[in-house]
């Protein structure tokens, strides 16, 4: 999610195990089925290394449009593709990329980067500046609809659905979920 600034905020939506600091772990199946790690589909002690999966799962969504495993209706071959197949990417994924996105989705969560190795180090994020990330300088590649500035002259002005801006913020971004 996004703050009032544009900057990313981490959120949970009551779908995450509380309190998983140090070394704690479960065995509780929690989360949505599809960023599920696969020590959580077999129902096996897990820790904060399946954050890491579910991050990986999430990026590559993100980056190619698609699951790393398997893009059907049907959880049971999600969940074959999960615990058996290497991850899939389209050929165009560019190779520093690509390699992230395994090393996030090794089936060993102790082999998982950012388990194995400092996340920040990976060459695919090399240009990032953390400390300036951190302390919020770096200016967000897209902000909230309350820095349009129609909207900071008039507050009760309510942004309409026929408002581009309001129904498409983003090229090819959907306020629509898949219903299925």
């Amino acid at each position: 999610m996004l703050d009032k600034d544009g900057h990313i905020k981490i959120i949970d939506f009551g779908l995450a195990v509380d309190g998983m600091n140090g070394d704690k772990v479960v065995s509780d199946r929690t989360g949505t089925f599809e960023y599920m790690a696969p020590e959580v589909l077999q129902e096996k002690p897990y820790g904060k290394e399946v954050d890491w999966w579910s991050l990986g799962v999430t990026l590559t969504g993100m980056a190619t449009g698609r699951h790393p495993f398997y893009n059907g209706p049907h959880k049971q071959l999600l969940y074959k593709a999960v615990l058996k197949e290497k991850p899939t990417f389209p050929t165009w994924l560019e190779p520093d990329a690509k390699h992230f996105l395994k090393q996030l989705l090794r089936k060993r969560p102790q082999k998982r980067l950012g388990v194995s190795h400092n996340i920040r180090e990976h060459p695919f994020l090399k240009d990032i500046d953390w400390a300036e990330i951190e302390s919020r300088r770096v200016r967000p590649p897209f902000l909230p609809f309350m820095h349009v500035p129609e909207l900071q002259e008039h507050p009760s002005l309510e942004l309409k659905l026929e408002d581009s801006m309001a129904a498409d913020p983003i090229p090819g971004f959907s306020f629509i979920g898949d219903t299925e």
